[in-house]
């Protein structure tokens, strides 16, 4: 489909080539990255909380993750102080995580609550399990009642308080969305059938005090739209902040350059935050990540990182003896990690006495969509710089994404997406290319039928004007009329000026165009150079 649509809209003075990302070139370029990391120590394993999709039964990066404002409601639920008759009221949007609180948090500075601080409160519900009133300067005072539950296996921020503050960590949520064995007798149910049921319950002891309407910020896969589980799960993390260093550097030394410019502020602010990145996917296609382990060990500590099966199996006897019997993980890497390693990969490295990674890396400009400067720009800077020693790409230029006519992201579900083959159909391809070329850099363009009739009716025109141009050329055999014609050198004053004063006219407003395309083109303002030739061709050239 994507080579089809190269080919109609001719896109390139280039035969299309194409290179699958799962390829034994690829994958080679694939285990040899992983495996410097690793050696250098920026590859490791470990449980943390990650965002997990219960659809797809996977871990998914945080860039994978998009946040939507939805109707929803706000609970507040009483934990009664141990020893004491009073009760502290909680408000939260998840009861049904409340199995996995391990403490209650106020702000030190409210004078509401100080008193409870260091007390013990009684989990509702758990059978008189106690957690500590903790006191922690980040609780919100005037977010529902001031008084937070901490449920660090289920919440980003508590998990960070949590680590921060070295409390334990309970995980109540199986990796479907149901709740597990620690949630008791709501083992087994959906979460939102145990909210339900769990409010429920809480009325008929009094310990409901009441639920109130509050928009939700929910997180959904951008893939497949379900909603994202914070989970504490074991996976393989890179870590960032020393590749992020070097490609934030290679930015202030001007080595790179960012356009539109507002987009540097937004990739400094990001690579300057950056966290680890979750590599392992429970995926069944992908490149498998080339870890092994001996059976019968500890697998946080006895895996071997190897080339191949047979590589692992030798280390593996080495240190174990003969009879050693090996399993490779069974997780795939995020397929943004080889995407990381396109601009070189794809060039023969490892290999960097191949003929083409010599001949063409690195490239002068990268173009892409601006959706994806961390997904990928930002990434194969960093492994750009880590694996070659140099950026791949002196400049990054970013165009916006194409919307309906509203505004509005294409989508399935909108069922607004339009076929840019069936519109080549509708418009032809000049149309449509000239359209889209009228794109401001970094900004969207909404996609209009108007825009698209508009464009073909100039386009047309172009054509026709072409075409009478052509049948007023001189024929083939007048030799002395073309020798004339070439004789008239329009960049030279001395030939314009004895041309018939219309002539002399456009011919000037020519040159005026070609000015300001050669300027647009040096700073990159294509959509400039469009419209500037638009109105040349329609205001000037084809109006008189």
């Amino acid at each position: 489909m994507v080579e089809l649509l190269q080919i109609r809209l001719r896109d390139s003075a280039l035969p299309v080539i194409g290179l699958e990302s799962i390829s034994p070139l690829m994958n080679k370029a694939v285990i040899e990255a992983f495996i410097k990391l690793h050696e250098k120590g920026l590859i490791y394993q470990g449980s943390y909380l990650v965002n997990w999709s219960p659809n797809l039964q996977t871990a998914v990066s945080d860039l994978e993750v998009e946040y939507s404002e939805e109707p929803g409601a706000l609970y507040h639920i009483k934990y009664r102080v141990a020893g004491q008759s009073d009760f502290l009221t909680v408000a939260t949007t998840r009861p049904e995580t409340l199995f996995g609180d391990v403490a209650i948090a106020v702000n030190p500075k409210d004078d509401r609550y100080s008193k409870f601080i260091g007390k013990m409160a009684v989990v509702p519900m758990t059978y008189g399990r106690h957690v500590p009133i903790i006191a922690d300067r980040h609780v919100d005072k005037d977010f529902g009642t001031g008084v937070l539950k901490i449920s660090p296996g289920h919440d980003h921020n508590d998990y960070y308080l949590a680590r921060k503050l070295g409390l334990p960590i309970l995980n109540v949520m199986n990796k479907d969305g149901t709740l597990n064995e620690v949630a008791g007798l709501y083992c087994g149910l959906d979460q939102f059938e145990a909210r339900k049921k769990l409010w429920s319950e809480l009325e008929e002891t009094g310990l409901a005090v009441k639920k109130e309407s509050h928009t939700l910020r929910v997180p959904r896969s951008q893939r497949g739209g379900e909603i994202i589980e914070p989970l504490v799960s074991k996976q393989w993390f890179v870590t960032m902040e020393p590749l992020a260093e070097k490609a934030l550097r290679a930015v202030e030394k001007g080595e790179l350059t960012i356009m539109p410019e507002r987009f540097e502020k937004i990739y400094n602010h990001w690579l300057s935050n950056i966290k680890d990145w979750c590599i392992s996917r429970q995926l069944w296609w992908g490149h498998h990540i080339p870890v092994w382990y001996v059976l019968g060990k500890n697998c946080e500590e006895d895996y071997i990182v190897a080339k191949n099966a047979d590589e692992a199996l030798e280390r593996a006897r080495e240190k174990y003896g003969k009879n050693v019997e090996i399993y490779q993980d069974p997780d795939v890497l995020d397929t943004w990690f080889s995407s990381a390693l396109w601009p070189f990969s794809t060039l023969g490295w490892p290999d960097v006495s191949a003929e083409d990674f010599r001949k063409f890396y690195p490239t002068t400009m990268l173009e892409t969509g601006h959706d994806i400067l961390f997904f990928w720009v930002a990434r194969m800077i960093m492994m750009g710089i880590e694996f070659t020693g140099t950026v791949p790409f002196s400049y990054v230029y970013l165009h916006g994404l194409i919307r309906d006519s509203q505004g509005r992201k294409m989508s399935k579900t909108l069922g607004n997406v339009i076929d840019p083959l069936d519109t080549i159909k509708e418009f032809g391809t000049d149309a449509l290319r000239f359209t889209i070329s009228l794109g401001t850099a970094g900004q969207d363009l909404n996609l209009s039928t108007e825009r698209l009739t508009a464009n073909k009716a100039f386009t047309n025109k172009l054509w026709n004007a072409g075409k009478f141009v052509l049948q007023n050329l001189p024929s083939q055999t007048d030799v002395s009329a073309w020798e004339a014609i070439m004789d008239c050198k329009f960049d030279k004053e001395e030939s314009v000026s004895r041309l018939p004063l219309p002539e002399c006219w456009v011919v000037s407003k020519l040159h005026v165009l070609i000015d300001m395309v050669t300027t647009s083109y040096d700073k990159f303002f294509f959509g400039d150079v469009g419209r500037e030739t638009y109105d040349f061709f329609w205001s000037d050239f084809a109006d008189w």
